[in-house]
This record gives structure tokens, C-alpha cells and sequence, in this order.
């Protein structure tokens, strides 16, 4: 593996880099994908650049896989190369206030075991008449959100309202939660099918528990065996509308 004293060189170079705010990485097992919501696209490198990379920029997450043992030469030039390609489109920055340090990565543990709501936990709830117009202003908001708004400033409504959340202490009552999953269930299949249409179905969700106070975590994730993408709603470890199988083969890149 390459020594401390030549991934500083790298860095000093032309950085120090960090990663842009609006862009989230991770790391796969062939490399990294990048997600860069300004565009609403991603990107994908291999596990040469992703290493290179992890020296050069000072959030980048380091590499799921084993590194090579023996000691070799940084590739200097196309280190510099690559992060000053990225810092021209904005993927990189020098400024440090410009980065988002505190999030290189999802905190999302996908060894962990999950429960899923309305699987494992069953918790039934009674359809009411405020339940059926909150569902449905969450799914206007959600709909007209994906089909009208730049996709940064849909994730910057969802981050701004769960921060206003925490600042009043909402609750995370599990069961209050499972509750409402179920209502929302029980209103969904009237609307559109969840088939396909994971962001929409997951935006809705975090839509309308956020009317009840509840705010859990959004999370977009990618595979690359074959490459998609895919998104879901959980609090903590229970996944509240979907199961661990079909989440199982995905790596978080966002998580809000």
C-alpha cells in the first residue's frame, strides 16, 4: 500500500479536495458511484481511480475492498488529473465550508438486521378522514415535487423539514409509525402501484408521516450486479415499506 507521505503529496498537489455538498459517494464492490444531485445523475469509477481518490480527497470513502499488500508508486499525474476533471464539473471543491464532511458516507449498516413493518411487526391502524387527506396532500406534494422541482432542492425540502423536526423533538414511537405504514397501505393501492415506482412511493411515505411529526430516514442506494437504483423509507433498522431481500444487494449513497 502506498505510504502516508505520498497520499499527502497527492493532496498537496493541487488540494486539499473534499467532495462537493451536493454530491454523495460510496463505495462499491468494483469502485465507487457517485451521485451528483445537481444534475439528478451518477457516476461510476473504477476501483483504480476510487483508490486513488480516497488519497486525494479528504471525504472520500475508503474502498470496501481489500487494497493492494505491496508498496507502489502513486500515480500522481492521473490523480491530479481526475480531481481537477472533477473540480471542474463541480463534483469537488477546495473550500472545506463548500464540502459536506459530516456525510461522505450513508450511515446506513446493511449487515445489520432488519425488521420489517408489516411483515415481522404488525401493527393495524384504523383509516380515518384526516388520515385520507393528509395521504392525499402527500402525494401531490410528492408527485408535483418529482415532476416539476429540481431533484437537489426535492432532497433539500425532505433534509429541512426533518431538521425542523428534530429541533422540536419529535417522536420515533415505533408503533405509532407501523400504525400509520399500514393506514398508508391501506390508501396507497388506490392511487398508483409501488411497482417501479420506488421514489415516488418513498417520498410519499416520508410526506406523510412528516405530517404526523414522524420523520425516519430516506434512503437511495445503488448495485451494480446488474447496475440500479433504488429507494426506500426505514427507521433505525425496521424497514417500513419494504423487506430486507429486496434491499439486501444495495449500497446507500443517500441517506436523509
Amino acid at each position: 500500500m502506498q505510504s502516508a507521505q505520498d497520499a499527502t503529496n497527492i493532496r498537496s498537489s493541487d488540494g486539499p479536495f473534499w467532495i462537493a455538498a451536493h454530491v454523495y459517494v460510496c463505495s462499491t464492490t468494483d469502485g465507487s458511484v457517485v451521485l451528483d444531485l445537481k444534475r439528478d445523475k451518477y457516476y461510476g469509477l473504477g476501483r483504480d481511480d476510487s483508490e486513488l481518490l480516497a488519497d486525494a480527497v479528504q471525504n472520500w470513502p475508503a474502498p470496501s475492498w481489500k487494497r493492494v499488500a505491496e508498496p507502489r508508486h502513486p500515480d500522481v499525474h492521473r490523480s491530479n488529473e481526475l480531481c481537477s476533471s472533477l473540480l471542474e464539473d463541480g463534483m469537488l471543491t477546495r473550500n472545506e465550508s463548500d464540502s459536506n464532511p459530516a456525510r461522505p458516507m450513508a450511515p446506513i449498516d446493511m449487515t445489520a438486521e432488519f425488521i420489517a413493518v408489516g411483515d415481522e411487526l404488525e401493527v393495524r391502524g384504523r383509516v380515518r378522514l384526516n388520515h385520507i387527506a393528509r395521504f392525499a396532500a402527500a402525494l401531490v406534494s410528492a408527485r408535483c415535487s418529482l415532476s416539476w422541482r429540481p431533484f437537489i432542492r426535492v432532497v433539500d425540502g425532505v433534509r429541512s423539514a426533518k431538521t425542523r423536526g428534530a429541533g422540536t423533538g419529535y417522536p420515533s414511537d415505533i408503533l405509532a409509525i407501523a400504525a400509520l405504514v399500514d393506514i398508508f397501505r391501506k390508501l396507497r393501492p388506490f392511487v398508483f402501484t409501488a411497482e417501479g415506482r420506488c421514489l415516488l412511493h418513498a417520498l410519499t411515505l416520508v410526506k406523510f408521516l412528516g405530517r404526523y411529526g414522524l420523520y425516519p430516514d430516506w434512503v437511495v442506494a445503488v448495485t451494480t450486479h446488474p447496475w440500479g437504483a433504488h429507494s426506500w423509507v426505514q427507521s433505525g433498522n425496521f424497514l417500513l415499506d419494504t423487506n430486507p431481500d429486496k434491499v439486501c444487494q444495495y449500497t446507500p449513497i443517500m441517506v436523509v
